[in-house]
C-alpha cells in the first residue's frame, strides 16, 4: 500500500470515527474541531472519495449526510472571523 493510500485510508477511518460520534448524539459543534483537523489540507474531491469511502463500507446515506452540517458549520465559522 502507497503512503497516500494509507494516509487516505486512515482519514476515511477517522470520518468513520466522526459519523459514529454523530450517530451517538454528539453535537455537530463538538464534532467540528475533530473534523476539521481530518479535512485540513484535504481537496473537495477527496473529501468526497472519503465519502463514498464510508458509504461503500456500510455507513448508511444519512448518517455521511450529516458531516455536511460540519462541513458547512465549519465554512460558516471562517467566514465570520
Amino acid at each position: 500500500m502507497s503512503h497516500e493510500d494509507e494516509r487516505h485510508r486512515q482519514r476515511v477511518e477517522a470520518l468513520r470515527r466522526v459519523v459514529e460520534e454523530l450517530h451517538r448524539g454528539k453535537t455537530v459543534d463538538e464534532v467540528k474541531a475533530k473534523f476539521a483537523e481530518i479535512i485540513r489540507d484535504v481537496s473537495p474531491q477527496e473529501i468526497s472519495a472519503m465519502e463514498q469511502a464510508l458509504i461503500d463500507g456500510g455507513i448508511p446515506v444519512e448518517e455521511v449526510q450529516r458531516l455536511c452540517d460540519v462541513h458547512a458549520a465549519l465554512f460558516k465559522d471562517a467566514l465570520e472571523i
